[in-house]
């Protein structure tokens, strides 16, 4: 690895970190220069704004919910055990992301399609990922082989919509730790029952 990718990893790990501490809104650049002993100039090369940065740790933040998914995908166990695993993890990603402050940031999602792109292209991985766990229990007799070919993408949605849910109560602030469990109770029973309607008697 090149100094300069050296560097920028060291800048994106020391965002990541000021973000997750403080949140988005209340870190600043020369903070972060600091932490990397950069002057803000030079910290102005790699990322000209304190939103191209927090792109980049948003994709860092992805590209480890994607490798963390795959591992699953490779382990010796159950399908369905895979899918519970995958939403125990997505789980983790949501926190993680309001750890950084993504929730008090709503705003330039409405005015730089590059976030929106961010999370439709994660969105198309996750289709991808979940496929293959819903095959792998078809072609293994566990899951039912009149499983629709959408189901899938009918999975994401239901987990999107109960996570939906949640980033209203946030942005209205009327989220606090009870809230994550009500979110992570509600999205293992919605995961049990699926499981239990397309398992194979």
């Amino acid at each position: 690895m090149s100094d300069e990718k050296l560097k920028e990893k060291a800048i994106i790990e020391a965002a990541r970190n000021r973000f997750a501490h403080f949140g988005f809104s209340k870190v600043t650049m020369d903070e972060i220069a600091g932490d990397v002993e950069m002057g803000k100039a030079s910290l102005y090369y790699y990322f000209p704004t304190k939103e191209d940065l927090f792109r980049s740790v948003v994709l860092e933040e992805q590209s480890e919910f994607v490798k963390n998914i795959e591992e699953i995908l490779g382990r010796h166990a159950s399908a369905s055990e895979k899918l519970n695993e995958y939403v125990a993890q997505r789980l983790k990603y949501f926190r993680d992301l309001v750890n950084l402050g993504m929730l008090s940031v709503h705003s330039i999602f409405d005015i730089k399609s590059i976030f929106k792109k961010l999370f439709e292209d994660l969105g198309k991985q996750e289709l991808i990922l979940l496929k293959k766990i819903f095959d792998e229990g078809i072609n293994s007799g566990e899951f039912t082989k009149e499983l629709p070919g959408d189901f899938p993408k009918i999975f994401l949605h239901i987990l999107q919509g109960l996570r939906f849910r949640v980033i209203k109560l946030f942005n209205e602030h009327k989220a606090n730790e009870e809230t994550y469990k009500e979110l992570e109770s509600e999205m293992k029973i919605a995961t049990q029952y699926l499981i239990k309607g397309i398992k194979c008697n």
